[in-house]
């Protein structure tokens, strides 16, 4: 009988550790007793299994299903039935993965407006398996039916879905584009009256509302499993990234994956989803193998470890992948996993109900990517994001994520309120509702450091008369300069050294790629000025003729609150150069305009992490430190022991310990702030600040 949900929590609720063996169909005959007794060992408590869809591991009566020919040579006939008994005998939740984005050809044949067709009218077939679409009926209906038949024969915890998206790529990342079957089209068509478009282009409108389109099914179809499930079974949860009860992302690496490699990849989603829904438990799946071309060759342990360290410090639940059994060719990365499940779970009370505690949020926009960015989204606002993550992170300052679209809900509930500063980076597509959050925002006391386009175009990508939010310092563009050479060897010279502290050897700072010329407003304090693109060849001819009032960074006070704003992409020129002065600019900005000053002072290197949590009724500060010196381009390896490593923050305690080396710290108290010295920090540890 299933636990009373009313006086019981749900089992995702609290802390969980997950093993997936992703089984390939000859992998029926594995045995249960030793894949969950290394799962135990591992430190995980929950198994992710292959159940249904592409094959079934149990004798399925549905006709459109394929039962694993290899069942025949268990004694059961039936892996999943054997597999939840010795999972719950030894405390392991049992979550089953299915995968419907695949039929074999015999129910292709007797069902083909199930599958996918390309603009050209192509199948996609891969090694014999036909894609299916998301519109269609096998997604919309038989998936159903599938849960409905594991559920009705087993006691499984969760469900878990794989390749839960509309295929426009195969698994080898050939392409075949927006799907043209007859679902698509009357689904589409009917919603939106404009004809499904056949490729992406970012200049017809049409394209812009598929993907909005092809979100909207994924959350109708998450939403009404999710229902059916919660009808049949309310502790069992769904485990997925659209619409679920715990939202999972997954990480991993690729072999023709371009430089640099984006290292915080964890931490990104995982902040971004615990800010965007701190309701919803997350999971992140660090995947332990190379690639999908080699899932048998393990990934390099230090990046592992770093996705691992990422996920547990955002109070995210840690996942680990492989594929076949826990028999692996290639077993580098167990220790290492290993090592971090094993440290959550022995310090699982600290990470019941963890949330941050970070003073600044940093603003997101999937919007601004594809209504302002649209083909360059990634170059013009992705990388804006990863250089303020990275200058933040460098810079010793404890931040979320948040999305644009959570603001509204944000201020309601007061969750935004809590944050002294947001920065936004190249957010260009506010809406009116927006822009009104957060002038309020900034009028009640709160601090905004701005970018480049921020708040310069509506939400449907047209530029506006004049920049949306009233609390810059920037009134209009009054002339836009953009290109990959536009500002080629412009510079700013520095006005004011105390907007670039602890630089008095650095006068210039080098400008690229775009800066709009805009016009102030009424009080703005001005400080860079411009030195406009000069000569830079031959040597003799190397000097300037010319330096304006141009400003590289406007001050503002807005009611009780200040903002930065930056007329220049500074961040994402800190991703792509990574000069110092950058980072430099963005983290005294955030500094200045918050009204508490720095949450955190450290003399720790900027390959220290520093993340700052608490629990709710908990009188606890929790503090992740995390050591990324074993990074090294492509290369992970065992980081450097970094000694002595001091940290300050604003915090109320008298006892500091460390769960990696065991030991109380020395603790010393200034008014409202606390103060320790960790004497040795490997990869990373947690800091309990009582």
């Amino acid at each position: 009988m299933p636990q009373d949900s009313q006086t019981q929590p749900q089992w995702w609720t609290q802390p969980f550790r997950v093993f997936q063996t992703n089984i390939r169909e000859i992998d029926a005959v594995l045995d249960e007793k030793e894949v969950v007794s290394r799962i135990r060992e591992l430190g995980a408590n929950a198994w992710l299994l292959n159940t249904a869809g592409i094959v079934s591991f149990f004798p399925s009566k549905l006709a459109h299903q394929h039962p694993s020919p290899w069942l025949q040579e268990r004694a059961s006939g039936d892996l999943i039935g054997d597999a939840v008994r010795e999972a719950h005998a030894n405390g392991i939740k049992l979550i089953s993965r299915c995968d419907f984005s695949k039929v074999h050809q015999d129910v292709y044949e007797a069902h083909p407006d199930w599958c996918y067709v390309s603009p050209k009218g192509q199948l996609q077939i891969y090694n014999g398996l036909y894609s299916t679409c998301p519109s269609a009926p096998y997604y919309q209906e038989k998936s159903i039916e599938i849960i409905g038949e594991v559920m009705d024969r087993y006691p499984i915890d969760g469900f878990f879905f794989n390749w839960f998206n509309f295929p426009l790529r195969d698994y080898s990342h050939n392409y075949y584009g927006i799907c043209q079957c007859s679902h698509c089209r009357r689904r589409f068509e009917g919603r939106y009256n404009m004809e499904l478009p056949r490729e992406e282009d970012w200049n017809n409108p049409a394209y812009l509302r598929w993907r909005e389109y092809s979100r909207e099914t994924l959350d109708e179809l998450a939403g009404r499993i999710r229902n059916y499930i919660k009808e049949r079974n309310p502790n069992v949860c769904l485990i997925l990234n659209r619409n679920p009860d715990v939202i999972m992302h997954e990480v991993n690496n690729a072999v023709d994956r371009p430089q640099p490699i984006w290292v915080n990849w964890a931490g990104e989603v995982a902040r971004q989803s615990r800010t965007a829904h701190p309701e919803k438990p997350v999971v992140i799946n660090s995947v332990m193998f190379l690639d999908i071309p080699y899932r048998f060759s393990a990934e390099q342990p230090g990046l592992v470890g770093l996705h691992l360290a990422q996920t547990i410090s955002q109070g995210v639940n840690p996942w680990a992948y492989v594929l076949g059994t826990t028999d692996q060719p290639d077993r580098k990365n167990f220790g290492i996993v290993g090592e971090m499940l094993r440290f959550h779970r022995d310090h699982e009370e600290y990470y019941a109900g963890l949330r941050s505690a970070a003073k600044v949020a940093v603003i997101s926009s999937l919007r601004t990517e594809e209504r302002y960015g649209r083909a360059e989204g990634i170059a013009k606002v992705q990388n804006a994001l990863r250089g303020a993550y990275r200058a933040l992170l460098e810079g010793h300052v404890p931040f979320d994520i948040l999305p644009d679209e959570h603001l509204g809900a944000a201020a309601e509930s007061g969750r935004l309120q809590r944050y002294e500063a947001l920065v936004l980076p190249n957010i260009a597509t506010l809406d009116d509702s927006q822009l009104a959050t957060l002038d309020h925002y900034v009028e009640n006391g709160g601090g905004l450091v701005a970018t480049y386009d921020t708040s310069a175009f509506d939400p449907d990508g047209q530029a506006r008369s004049e920049f949306g939010l009233q609390s810059l310092g920037a009134h209009r563009i009054a002339a836009r300069r953009e290109g990959p050479h536009a500002m080629r060897s412009a510079y700013f010279r520095v006005t004011r050294r105390e907007d670039l502290p602890n630089s008095d050897d650095t006068d210039f700072v080098a400008l690229d790629r775009a800066y709009l010329y805009v016009e102030p407003r009424q009080g703005a304090v001005p400080s860079l000025s411009l030195i406009p693109p000069e000569r830079y060849g031959p040597p003799e001819k190397c000097y300037w003729d010319v330096e304006t009032d141009h400003p590289g960074l406007l001050w503002n006070s807005y009611g009780r609150g200040r903002t930065a704003y930056f007329p220049w992409p500074v961040d994402a020129l800190f991703y792509t150069l990574s000069l110092p002065e950058y980072r430099t600019l963005l983290v005294n900005a955030v500094t200045q305009v918050s009204a508490g000053g720095r949450q955190v002072v450290t003399n720790a290197p900027p390959q220290v992490e520093v993340v700052v949590g608490q629990q709710p009724g908990m009188n606890r500060i929790l503090v992740h430190l995390i050591n990324y010196s074993g990074h090294q381009g492509r290369s992970f390896h065992d980081p450097l022991e970094i000694r002595d490593l001091r940290v300050e923050l604003r915090a109320a305690g008298y006892r500091a310990m460390s769960a990696r080396l065991g030991e109380n710290l020395p603790v010393s108290r200034n008014s409202d702030r606390v103060s320790f010295t960790l004497p040795r920090l490997g990869l990373f540890d947690l800091i309990v600040i009582e």
